[in-house]
């Protein structure tokens, strides 16, 4: 904007002083006609002052005048001469030709050094405004920095809260303090939830150990026919399976307490082949073989419990939506991978895969439940990783990976 003012400047500058000369030049023209009015020898000579020259000659004969405007036309002309500046102006009156020379050499350098000027002031202008608004910038962007620091943290520390007293009373301590204010309410919501979730598991416990206990009775009647034999042990799985689920509620409930971390050393085979024998059930009458591969030792630092439910729900993911085929479980350093050969998972569902639970048809194949998400959410708590890969109609590999780390207690 200053520069662009400048320039301006330079340029009306400029305007003013071609306007001034030209009308001197005129000025001179119209006051040596009139002495040459009265003096009739003037109109073959030349008349000279500091600045201004007047040449004269016929039109017929212009050698008697310099060579630098002789072959000039009528009009009015810039003529550089021996590094000296002029304007010039050329008239025909009355068969006379006349010559009009202002030396505006000095008036030239003049204004080449208020050029300089103006570019110097634009420049000086332009580095303290760069500083001014740096440190404009610094002072406004460093609290907004400190906010932002502080509201990451709440990444890996969620009970931390604001230290409000490093803002004040401005935009950003009204913004610090709104935020503040909403952890509060996500931490107070989130207690609530864990404080349920834990009550209803507990509630739930009693009644489905008094059916557990029921069947156990009726299993031991003697004269029970084979199809009552079946029904019972159908609802003995049922139990097992809401058993199971009450236990991965509390253990969800609990999973955000640093307290409630293992430093248990797990060796992971033994466990899947125990979940693998649980979950049977779901493969009913399927043609499905299943196996366990194993590439080396996998041993992941966590509580026993958790990993049977992360491999449960693998698991009951693989066995529900296969139909034919193979499951193959692989076992490497780190690394737990399910393979199935079942109905895959269509591209437009692929994105949604781990985002919670929709109610399907019973032929819907996308695996949107609550399995998959209680997978993610126990790989976000120990920092794991977990991906999958599908091809509709040809089946799906998922893949657990283990980070390093392992504590000096273990179980088997």
């Amino acid at each position: 904007m200053i520069l662009v003012l400048g320039l301006s400047l330079v340029v009306a500058l400029k305007s003013i002083e071609t306007s001034v000369l030209d009308e001197i030049l005129y000025t001179e023209l119209i006051e040596f006609q009139k002495q040459a009015e009265n003096d009739s020898q003037m109109l073959e000579s030349s008349r000279s002052r500091a600045t201004i020259i007047i040449y004269t000659s016929s039109l017929n004969e212009m050698t008697s005048l310099p060579e630098h405007v002789r072959n000039l036309s009528q009009g009015i002309h810039d003529v550089t001469h021996k590094d000296r500046d002029y304007r010039v102006l050329v008239a025909h009156i009355d068969d006379m030709r006349y010559v009009v020379q202002f030396d505006a050499t000095s008036i030239h350098k003049r204004e080449r050094d208020f050029i300089r000027l103006v570019w110097l002031c634009a420049i000086v202008t332009l580095v303290i405004a760069f500083f001014i608004g740096w440190g404009v910038a610094l002072h406004v962007i460093r609290p907004i920095k400190r906010l932002a620091y502080q509201v990451m943290a709440f990444t890996n520390q969620p009970g931390e809260s604001l230290d409000l007293s490093e803002f004040g009373d401005d935009e950003i301590g009204v913004l610090a303090r709104k935020l503040q204010d909403y952890h509060e309410q996500l931490q107070y919501l989130l207690i609530r939830e864990k404080e349920f979730a834990s009550s209803v598991s507990h509630e739930l416990g009693t009644p489905v150990t008094n059916i557990s206990m029921a069947a156990e009775v009726l299993a031991m009647k003697k004269d029970l026919s084979v199809p009552e034999h079946a029904r019972i042990r159908r609802i003995q799985r049922a139990v097992g399976e809401m058993t199971e689920l009450i236990d991965t509620f509390l253990i969800l409930a609990k999973i955000d307490d640093e307290s409630n971390k293992s430093d248990i050393v797990c060796q992971m085979e033994p466990i899947v082949r125990k979940v693998i024998e649980q979950q049977r059930v779901w493969l009913g009458e399927k043609p499905i073989q299943v196996t366990i591969e194993t590439n080396g030792q996998l041993e992941v630092v966590a509580h026993p419990g958790i990993l049977s439910v992360l491999v449960a729900n693998l698991m009951r993911n693989a066995f529900q939506y296969t139909m034919r085929g193979s499951i193959t479980v692989l076992l490497a350093p780190n690394q737990l991978s399910v393979g199935d050969t079942g109905v895959g998972i269509d591209s437009t569902a692929q994105s949604q895969i781990f985002k919670g639970y929709r109610m399907n048809n019973a032929d819907d194949s996308n695996r949107t439940g609550l399995g998959l998400t209680i997978v993610q959410r126990i790989c976000e708590y120990y920092g794991w990783k977990v991906s999958f890969k599908s091809k509709k109609g040809q089946g799906s590999q998922f893949t657990v990976l283990f980070a390093t780390g392992h504590a000096p207690e273990r179980f088997v």
